[in-house]
C-alpha cells in the first residue's frame, strides 16, 4: 500500500515539473523523462527550478523598475521640454517675432508731431512697461526708430501719415497715468506741437508681428 502511495506521489511531482519545465523539455532534442528520475535527481531539479524562477522574478523586477524610471524620465523630459517651449514663445512675443494680444492702451494721434516727438511717446510706454507696442500695423521692436523720409515719417521703411494710431500691451492703468501725469510727455508735447493725442484703455489690444529680419548679423551667442 505504502508502495503504491509512493508511486502515485513521485508521479504527481513528476507531472508538476513536467508541466513547470515543459517549454524546456520541448526545445531539447532528447527531452529528459521525468518519471526516469531518482528521488534525489528531482530534488535537484526542483531546487534548480527554484533558483531559476527567484533568478527570473529578480529579472522582472529589475526590468519593472528600470520601465519605471523610463516613464518618469520621460514625463520629466516632456515637462522640461514644454516649459522650453513656453519660454520660447515668451521671448518670440516680447522680441515681436509673434503677434500678441492682451488689455493694454490705444493712442489716436492727429497733427505734426515730428520724428522726435513720436520717438519720445515710444520711449515712455517702454519706460511705463508696455510689453508691445505698434504704430498703425507696425511692430516697434528693439530697433525701431521713427525718423524723417522723404517729406513723411517713416519707422521700419514705412511712412506714418499725419493722422496715426498708437497701440500697447500693458498695464492699462500704469501707462495711462504715465503718459497723462503734470509734466508727462503729453503734456509736453501739447507745449510745442500743434496736435492731438487722446488716450483709451482696452480690454483687447492686438498687435502684430513685425516683419523686419531680427537675425543678427555680426552678434553671436556666447557658448
Amino acid at each position: 500500500m505504502r508502495s503504491r502511495i509512493a508511486q502515485v506521489s513521485m508521479s504527481g511531482v513528476a507531472l508538476l515539473i513536467g508541466l513547470l519545465l515543459v517549454g524546456q523539455l520541448r526545445s531539447q532534442a532528447r527531452p529528459t523523462e521525468i518519471s526516469s528520475l531518482s528521488a534525489q535527481d528531482l530534488s535537484t531539479l526542483i531546487e534548480t527550478l527554484s533558483n531559476r524562477n527567484r533568478e527570473l522574478r529578480s529579472g522582472v523586477s529589475d526590468v519593472q523598475e528600470q520601465l519605471r524610471e523610463y516613464r518618469l524620465a520621460q514625463a520629466q523630459g516632456q515637462s522640461a521640454l514644454e516649459v522650453s517651449r513656453e519660454d520660447l514663445r515668451r521671448i518670440a512675443a516680447f522680441s515681436g517675432q509673434t503677434a500678441v494680444i492682451g488689455q493694454g492702451l490705444i493712442l489716436r494721434v492727429n497733427g505734426d508731431l515730428d520724428s522726435i516727438a513720436v520717438n519720445d511717446l515710444l520711449n515712455e510706454l517702454r519706460n511705463a512697461g508696455a510689453e508691445a507696442i505698434a504704430v498703425d500695423q507696425v511692430r516697434i521692436t528693439a530697433r525701431s526708430v521713427c525718423a524723417l523720409g522723404a517729406g513723411t515719417l517713416e519707422i521700419d521703411g514705412t511712412q506714418i501719415e499725419r493722422q496715426f494710431t498708437i497701440r500697447a500691451v500693458g498695464d492699462p492703468d500704469g501707462l495711462l497715468t504715465a503718459l497723462q501725469r503734470p509734466g508727462g510727455i503729453i503734456s509736453q508735447l501739447k507745449l510745442f506741437v500743434n496736435a492731438t493725442i487722446d488716450a483709451t484703455q482696452a480690454q483687447s489690444v492686438e498687435i502684430p508681428a513685425t516683419q523686419q529680419d531680427l537675425q543678427p548679423k555680426v552678434a553671436k551667442a556666447v557658448q
